[in-house]
């Protein structure tokens, strides 16, 4: 099984690669007056747009949580792959604060978005913790 991110994720990393190429605009031919913070503004308004928008195409296109028999990986949108097997997950936790799923495999963690939740239907219900055994009832 091959879980990926919706589309929604792609069309809002276009969205927002879109609104920093008019911010480019902006910054080139409608700006005039460039004293008075105007054009750090829209510098910092480009970079946010500009790497959020990155960040989620490149989320869309790469991410994968690949799950088989023995194992999942999980292809982050850098190239780097990580995979845990299924019987060395000590504990599968969730943490309130970032909204993230964690898995504790070979003393290590690895975060998971809870869109990607059906990964728990995989993993054994006595590894879930207590946080994580709230948030499915």
């Amino acid at each position: 099984m091959d879980l990926k991110p919706g589309k929604f994720i792609l069309f809002f990393g276009i969205f927002s690669l879109s609104i920093s190429f008019v911010l480019v605009y902006v910054m080139f031919f409608v700006l005039k007056e460039k004293d008075n913070g105007g054009l750090l503004s829209v510098i910092l308004m480009f970079i946010g747009f500009f790497s959020i928008g990155l960040y989620l195409t490149l989320h869309y296109y790469k991410y994968r949580i690949i799950i088989n028999e023995k194992s999942m990986i999980v292809k982050n949108e850098f190239g780097s792959k990580k995979e845990i097997y299924w019987n060395q997950i000590e504990k599968v936790n969730y943490n309130k604060n970032f909204n993230m799923i964690i898995i504790y495999a070979n003393k290590k963690k690895k975060w998971i978005s809870p869109i990607y939740s059906h990964i728990i239907d995989f993993i054994p219900s006595d590894k879930y913790s207590k946080n994580l055994k709230q948030l499915i009832k």
